[in-house]
């Protein structure tokens, strides 16, 4: 490999990961302790400080409760089993049943199980207690429950009567019936005169935190109307920024204010909740905190995040109705199942700017596994994620050759760059122009190498974020990995200084220093040197606290980079340097520099006297000049010669 270029690529890679800061790793020993600590929930202090938001939700949930015992009903499909309650005739909780809660335990995933969540689809409207839509969670009469069908009905006498009706799909051809009930509610006016309702808000749901989604960055409540709009839990905790810029207080809550939003979701790193509503829009939802319980320091473990969507009922006309249907999505974060929904729900995922990646590599690898795993179904995905990799490699296989071939016509030319680096030692501006004047000579560009890397970039980048957010590998076991959404912890080993001891970056970054030591050397500059040295201790540092998937990605691909290598350099002998037999480009554009300076340099003194915008208009005419005369050098002796005419006459000479 090219190391000049290598510090490029590794540079901008670098330039990547501040863009993504917000999805990078936190500290190890913080992350373990999250870990450890997430399964483990304490209530708060009876006479303990709750916040306004936790404080208004459950004076209006306590009070509804009081009045009447509340009544559960159950429907379910070979994926969802759906946990009704009479309170407001909504969702208590939705069980993922074919994802575990957690890996020491078979029980399945239970979406709205967190501390002060209000059940999901229940309805929510303001009155005078504060800024946020408060619960409507009086008892509801179970109506009707028949096969995979529900309904609820609530009567306010001489006011109106609410019928809610729920309908779960059983799984077929189609991927968006496999976690999706068709939700119907339905306002009758029956007051005799008109009901005026405003805004009436239907409850998403509320997701708990990962620990391994590290600063809250998939943890968030989103309304899409062409573009997605993000409210993220990060908004709810106290922030230092970045040296001090960017420093912000918690808030209570986050409102969202988009015209036309055509669906709304409530997420976490790979589960989420989809509400599709069919012939309606909404202009405003609200991202509310819970707070988890959780022992930790973690702070970004603290909240669980829920989400309201609001839809205009405005005024129901005596004897008329309001009525607000949709699809519901509860379910893993599984990009085609998403995307099969239809309405651009695929950008749940969120792989950010370079999706154009990040989607099909998902697909790509979930096609992959889904022949991997009848031969390896315990280490599939780990096999999968190398399988991935042997491909993307092969693709790039015909640049990294011309990337490393490159590097070798460099290494060759060293001995004379060195020399003129001690001829003009004391001109560093002589000793650029000499170098790129003897590339020129043999047809070298110092460049050629950056587009393999280049191309590397965004892979690297949408894989990240890929594994970063797809439900697929969670859980997912490798050798001796346990999570492959999480660093290779070895729990066996004592950690030092606090920091666990994580197998696949130390490994990353012996298998970097030997492929530097592997690939020719392009520069004799010391701090390149330098560079390359540092270079493992680097990577160690950046992937240290990575997924272990994404770890097992680069580690991979820097295999098969040592193999190509050892390939190429095989015929390092056979590279031979010749110069060019007509004057390139570049030296073509280094002679008209070096004509022009040789211009500016004659004019003396008084040239020097001038005002500067006067010597850059005589600097751009020299250049013209010299880009002209190189022009006309370059056609003279051929049938594009500009001749000059004969005034009065022919313009050419007659013929013999």
């Amino acid at each position: 490999m090219d190391k000049k270029n290598t510090i490029i690529g590794v540079l901008l890679i670098v330039a990547a990961f501040y863009f993504m800061y917000d999805s990078a790793k936190k500290d190890a020993a913080v992350a373990r302790a999250a870990r450890q600590a997430a399964p483990a929930r304490v209530e708060a202090p009876a006479g303990g400080a709750k916040s306004a938001v936790e404080t208004h939700f459950q004076m209006a949930e306590s009070s509804a409760k009081k009045s009447t015992k509340e009544e559960f009903c159950v429907i379910k499909n070979e994926n969802l089993s759906v946990n009704f309650t009479n309170m407001g005739g909504s969702i208590a909780n939705v069980e993922i049943l074919k994802y575990a809660d957690n890996q020491d335990s078979d029980k399945p995933f239970s979406f709205n199980s967190v501390r002060g969540a209000v059940p999901a689809m229940s309805l929510a409207m303001f009155d005078s207690y504060g800024e946020l839509p408060c619960p409507f969670l009086k008892p509801f009469s179970l109506a009707l429950k028949s096969g995979d069908t529900v309904s609820y009905e609530y009567v306010e006498p001489g006011l109106m009567r609410i019928t809610r009706t729920y309908a779960l799909i059983s799984s077929g051809k189609n991927d968006f019936t496999k976690y999706t009930l068709v939700v119907k509610t339905k306002i009758d006016n029956i007051s005799g005169k008109p009901l005026k309702l405003g805004e009436i808000y239907i409850c998403l749901g509320a997701v708990p935190p990962t620990a391994s989604d590290v600063y809250g960055s998939n943890l968030s409540f989103l309304m899409y109307n062409g573009g997605s709009h993000f409210a993220r839990s990060s908004s709810f905790i106290d922030s230092s920024g970045f040296l001090g810029i960017g420093s912000s207080q918690a808030r209570p809550f986050e409102k969202i204010s988009v015209q036309d939003s055509i669906w709304g979701a409530v997420k976490n790193q790979f589960f989420a909740a989809v509400f599709t509503p069919e012939g309606a829009v909404s202009n405003a939802g609200f991202a509310i905190p819970l707070k988890t319980g959780y022992k930790t320091d973690d702070k970004y473990m603290k909240n669980s995040i829920a989400g309201f969507m609001g839809f205009n009922a405005g005024v129901i006309e005596a004897g008329k109705s309001w009525e607000l249907a949709g699809t519901y999505y509860v379910g893993p974060k599984e990009l085609d199942a998403l995307a099969s929904l239809g309405a651009g729900q695929e950008e749940v995922m969120n792989y950010g700017w370079f999706g154009f990646v990040s989607r099909p590599l998902s697909r790509l690898l979930v096609w992959i596994n889904s022949w991997v795993g009848v031969v390896s179904p315990a280490w599939s995905w780990g096999w999968s994620i190398i399988i991935l990799t042997l491909i993307v490699r092969l693709l790039l296989w015909p640049l990294t050759s011309v990337q490393i071939k490159s590097a070798q016509r460099m290494a060759k030319m060293q001995e004379p760059i060195k020399a003129i680096r001690e001829k003009y030692k004391d001109d560093p501006k002589r000793v650029q122009q000499e170098t790129m004047k003897i590339y020129s000579e043999y047809g070298i560009n110092p460049l050629a190498g950056c587009l393999p890397i280049l191309i590397q970039i965004p892979i690297f980048i949408g894989l990240y974020y890929m594994l970063q957010t797809s439900c697929e590998i969670r859980f997912a076991h490798f050798l001796w990995i346990k999570d492959l959404s999480l660093p290779d912890t070895l729990e066996s080993v004592p950690s030092v200084f606090g920091i666990p001891l994580h197998i696949l970056p130390l490994l990353n970054a012996f298998v970097t220093f030997v492929q530097m030591h592997l690939s020719p050397t392009p520069s004799t500059d010391k701090t390149q040197a330098m560079m390359f040295k540092l270079m493992p201790v680097i990577l160690l540092v950046f992937f240290y606290t990575f997924p272990s998937g994404l770890v097992l990605y680069w580690l991979v691909q820097s295999l098969l980079g040592i193999l190509q290598a050892l390939i190429v350099r095989m015929g390092m002998d056979k590279v031979v340097l010749k110069k060019r037999t007509k004057p390139s480009f570049m030296q073509r554009m280094q002679m008209a520099m070096e004509q022009a300076q040789a211009v500016q340099e004659g004019r003396g003194e008084d040239f020097k006297k001038l005002p500067l915008k006067e010597r850059l208009r005589i600097a751009a005419e020299d250049a013209r000049k010299a880009r002209e005369k190189l022009k006309s050098d370059r056609l003279k002796g051929t049938l594009y010669e500009k001749r000059k005419k004969n005034p009065g006459g022919r313009s050419t000479p007659k013929k013999r």
